[in-house]
């Protein structure tokens, strides 16, 4: 069984007495507060010219200079940008991944975690835990999509956010999985076709299938054609709760499943099997949770979902095996990455 094995967020305290150890754990939402701020305001890229002052930088991105220095300081000491003599400040290997021009750039996702629309339901969870009901809806009185289709601005700021952590997670999942036995591929759910485009240019045989809501694939094909792959690529627009295209050799689903609960991860996955052929494979791109007390960053990924989604979660590997046999379709092996995520494969576990 591969499941996430990557250490949680924090490591346990070692060397350090507990009350301190203790209060740098309750400090941890005041740096990525802070870190949110300067990933907003775009200091990376200032300081990708080189180190200098902190009012030249305030002078760039608009802010004031004493509050600046001050939260720049505070993340110089646990080593996101580096304090030079005269109040002048470097980026570090932490703040490079910032910048909105490098490859892997985490600056999408460093910004969504201290915006209010994210941050507001995390100070429910409380009242999530005592009623086990979504913080997201409490607190916004909707269901997230629902939310982010009626607010675009945040809702540009979640898809940076998800498209910082699939882009690093998509190099890796290419790499992980012979894909290239399979003649056609429909990505179910998409998004912007980042991972799909990945697995296309891995294997120039392969034609791939973007599927995902009309909002989210409109106008692509200017971002498929800068991935060198809009011949192969075609783009089709739906709802995977009715119906996705049919008569693909492999339909992949990349975190999709953990957004919802059992019935409706059920219901996606039965709209999926309808359209397999029987000779088929499906894959799931999901962090694997452990089944016992080992450390995973996907406990942390997990209580995201307890905040923002009503039902949505992550599973082991036996509670994805059983949510794929409700829909009629067996797991045959879990492939791990280099990232977090596993790659889950099943088959139609019986003739359709």
């Amino acid at each position: 069984m591969a499941v996430d094995e990557t250490p949680g967020l924090f490591a346990p305290p070692t060397e350090q007495p507990p009350a301190v150890a203790m209060l740098q754990l309750t400090m941890g939402a005041l740096v990525s507060q802070a870190v949110s701020v300067i990933a907003r305001l775009g200091v990376a890229d200032v300081l990708a010219a080189g180190p200098q002052p902190v009012e030249q930088i305030a002078q760039r991105v608009g802010a004031h200079h004493s509050a600046l220095y001050r939260v720049l300081r505070a993340l110089g000491d646990v080593g996101v940008v580096a304090e030079l003599e005269n109040r002048q400040f470097a980026l570090t290997p932490l703040s490079e991944l910032l910048r909105s021009d490098v490859p892997g750039s985490m600056r999408g996702w460093a910004t969504m975690v201290g915006m209010p629309f994210h941050r507001y339901p995390w100070t429910d969870l409380y009242e999530t835990v005592l009623t086990g009901e979504s913080a997201f809806d409490r607190v916004h009185g909707t269901k997230v999509f629902d939310y982010l289709a009626e607010h675009p601005e945040d809702a540009a700021i979640f898809d940076a956010a998800m498209t910082s952590i699939s882009t690093n997670e998509s190099v890796s999942i290419a790499k992980a999985y012979d894909f290239n036995r399979f003649n056609t591929i429909v990505d179910v759910g998409g998004g912007r076709g980042g991972l799909l485009a990945a697995i296309l240019s891995a294997n120039p045989h392969l034609q791939g299938v973007l599927f995902d809501v009309p909002t989210v694939v409109a106008g692509i094909d200017d971002e498929l054609a800068a991935a060198e792959v809009v011949g192969r690529c075609e783009v089709v627009s739906g709802d995977f709760f009715d119906s996705v295209p049919d008569g693909a050799d492999a339909y992949l689903l990349s975190a999709i499943i953990h957004d919802w609960d059992d019935d409706q991860a059920v219901q996606i996955l039965r709209t999926c099997r309808a359209a397999m052929t029987d000779s088929a494979c499906m894959l799931l791109a999901e962090i694997v949770l452990p089944e016992g007390p080992a450390p995973s960053m996907g406990k942390l990924a997990d209580l995201e979902m307890l905040v923002m989604t009503a039902g949505g979660r992550q599973r082991t590997e036996a509670e994805l095996r059983a949510l794929l046999g409700r829909a009629g379709l067996r797991l045959t092996r879990t492939i791990p990455s280099t990232s977090m995520v596993s790659l889950v494969e099943a088959v139609p576990d019986s003739p359709s």
